[in-house]
């Protein structure tokens, strides 16, 4: 598994075995980013963790690339930020993989967080880990996320099936920015 750090709120983890397969020619490799985001407001438990799945460089289709290139993204680094930031990637709910109350022990210990609610627009209320600062957010993400996201990838055809607010499913966003 590799980290690597995309800016102080940005963690990007992927690993050779992190794929989903279209059924023709090769797998499309992926990686997910983590990034921490201040809803300001809340409390002084603030900031949360969103998470997204994207393709890894090599797969993304190549005006993509080129386009990333354009605006000065030249380092695979800078590539991986340049394509979630404006194309974003499939989210998923981070804490799904372990729920947060379940995993207060070990937690713990990696930094200070609580759990709090969140709720969309849509109306949906979803249960989240809340950090005070954004250096205990980031942490959490490294220390507890990242070595735990394997589960995520182990489900991942479950997880890109799931309708997007945006409209089509994982698949359908995965299959837009790459060469499949």
């Amino acid at each position: 598994m590799n980290i690597t750090d995309l800016s102080d709120s940005l963690l990007y983890v992927e690993s050779e075995r992190w794929h989903c397969d279209f059924g023709q020619g090769k797998p499309v490799m992926l990686g997910l980013v983590l990034e921490a985001v201040d809803l300001g407001g809340i409390d002084e438990h603030s900031f949360i963790i969103d998470a997204s799945i994207v393709p890894q460089p090599e797969c993304l289709e190549e005006e993509i690339v080129e386009q990333a290139k354009a605006e000065c993204a030249l380092t695979r680094r800078e590539i991986i930020r340049y394509v979630y930031e404006c194309y974003g990637g499939v989210p998923v709910n981070i804490d799904a993989l372990q729920p947060v109350k379940a995993s207060c022990g070990f937690s713990s210990f990696v930094a200070d967080s609580r759990i709090g609610s969140l709720k969309y627009e849509s109306g949906e209320e979803m249960e989240v880990r809340c950090f005070e600062n954004l250096a205990d957010a980031m942490r959490f993400a490294r220390e507890f996320y990242a070595p735990n996201a394997q589960v995520l990838f182990e489900f991942i055809d479950f997880v890109l099936d799931h309708p997007l607010r945006s409209g089509g499913t994982g698949w359908d966003k995965i299959r837009l920015i790459t060469k499949k």
